[in-house]
């Protein structure tokens, strides 16, 4: 056991490490329980499995990724773990700062890059453990407001996009997947006319002057357009 962590772990630190890719969550695992930490993988199979596993071990720390698999977003996952007790590390290969907002603004203690050095980690979850804080005042505050930013910047741009009919957003989503107006009218049962009068609705509305263009817009904005009927 190093310096580090002789005086924090006497009785051991309780580490959950939540990781779809085996191989890491396991050297993790290894590495921590090296230091002293009762640390354990935990079973990424389904959502109410790892809570249910969480019930049981009641960890003090989980780390957690945020590309999970089969348990999705793990921005999602944040909030019922630490109604469990948990606190939450992110440790994710993520450089979305909006997301990684998203974790804090949700509970999490802070977050931590995959690229970082172990002893970096470590040093990190005995913060965790101690209750010092990961992230500075000054910190938590800037990173709110790139939070909050970034939502007024993402419903600004999606405003147009909330003006379209559901029959509009059908149809918009159809041209983002390659359909031509004919293939959206047979599909729909209605005539091509009236594709191309909802296709110059969109238009009109989005304001851009192509089908191109909207599909284009869509994507940039980050908007989703619903699957066609």
């Amino acid at each position: 056991m190093s310096a580090l962590t002789a005086d924090l772990v006497q009785d051991g630190i309780a580490v959950l490490v939540v990781e779809d890719h085996a191989l890491l969550a396991q050297s993790l695992v290894i590495a921590l329980n090296a230091e002293g930490c009762r640390a354990d993988m935990a079973e990424v199979i389904d959502r109410e499995t790892l809570l249910e596993q969480v019930r049981a071990l009641r960890p003090g720390v989980v780390l957690l990724d945020l590309d999970l698999g089969v348990l999705g977003d793990g921005v999602d996952l944040v909030k019922p773990l630490t109604e469990l007790g948990a606190r939450v590390l992110v440790v994710s290969g993520t450089t979305d700062r909006r997301r990684l907002a998203e974790t804090v603004e949700r509970g999490a203690v802070g977050f931590l890059s995959k690229t970082a050095h172990f002893e970096q980690l470590l040093s990190t979850v005995l913060d965790v453990v101690a209750q010092r804080p990961v992230l500075s005042t000054a910190g938590r505050y800037e990173l709110m407001s790139e939070l909050r930013n970034a939502r007024a910047t993402r419903s600004r741009d999606f405003a147009p996009f909330m003006t379209l009919t559901p029959k509009e957003r059908a149809v918009l989503s159809a041209l983002a997947q390659g359909h031509r107006a004919e293939a959206i009218a047979a599909t729909a049962v209605v005539s091509a006319a009236t594709v191309r009068s909802q296709i110059r609705s969109v238009l009109a509305k989005l304001g851009v002057n192509s089908q191109l263009e909207a599909v284009a817009l869509a994507w940039t904005v980050g908007w989703f357009p619903a699957e066609p009927h």
